[in-house]
């Protein structure tokens, strides 16, 4: 888990777009609102694609 977080932490500095893949029920949305409100677009719409 710490490297997930380390991961969420590096990804979430740059303005870029991220895909996150995995099985159903890994918390991919967990991670994606993790990534979203600790980037600095946090302020702007948060918009999930499925």
């Amino acid at each position: 888990m710490r490297r997930v977080f380390d991961h969420v932490r590096m990804v979430a500095k740059w303005n870029t777009t991220v895909l996150i893949r995995g099985e159903t029920g890994t918390g991919k949305d967990l991670i994606a609102n993790a990534i979203h409100y600790n980037s600095p677009r946090a302020r702007s719409p948060y918009v999930r694609l499925n």
